[in-house]
């Protein structure tokens, strides 16, 4: 997809780079449609109902632009130029220093460990070192997930959450992680 847009780099990489989302972007990439796409989101609370343009623009507005208890940028592709996921620290609570991680790569081709691995160490260095943060935590469906936090960036499980999402025509644990600040290096 020719992107007319200029990209604005928050946080600078090696392969990727995460960057600042803004309502432009939201119309000229394929960020909305990916959560369209079944197999994508089969491990996601997504896909529950259907996404455009216009509900994607909508959530940008109001759930990105502007909130301090919100971080989300894109994951752009430097090679290929190409925004290829999003990542985000989510219910940054400043009092009690913590955030939830989250992130997805949309754009199949980049479905691979190197872009998201890049992308997480990125986001969880900038949520301890800029933000101070001293725990970052998630969940996932998908057990191989939270098992790749564990075994790739030094989260800790915290637990199991049984049966707490319906997806795919059934009820799922929720693997939860953590990650303290004097653990993350």
């Amino acid at each position: 997809m020719n992107i007319k847009t200029q990209f604005d780099i928050f946080i600078k990489g090696t392969n990727i780079d995460l960057v600042v989302l803004s309502s432009e972007i939201v119309g000229q990439t394929n960020w909305y449609s990916w959560f369209n796409d079944e197999e994508n989101t089969e491990y996601m609370q997504q896909h529950y109902f259907p996404n455009s343009k216009e509900l994607q623009l909508k959530y940008f507005k109001e759930e990105i632009e502007g909130s301090d208890k919100k971080l989300q940028l894109g994951i752009y592709h430097k090679k290929d130029k190409i925004l290829i996921g999003t990542i985000s620290l989510n219910n940054i609570d400043f009092q009690h220093r913590k955030c939830e991680i989250s992130g997805f790569i949309g754009e199949k081709k980049y479905q691979t460990l190197k872009p998201f691995l890049e992308a997480n160490k990125l986001l969880i260095k900038h949520a301890f070192e800029q933000l101070n943060m001293n725990r970052i935590y998630g969940g996932a469906l998908n057990k191989d997930v939270s098992d790749f936090f564990v075994r790739m960036l030094n989260f800790e499980t915290e637990g199991v959450l049984i049966d707490d999402v319906y997806k795919n025509g059934h009820w799922n644990n929720v693997h939860l992680i953590g990650l303290l600040k004097k653990d993350y290096k």
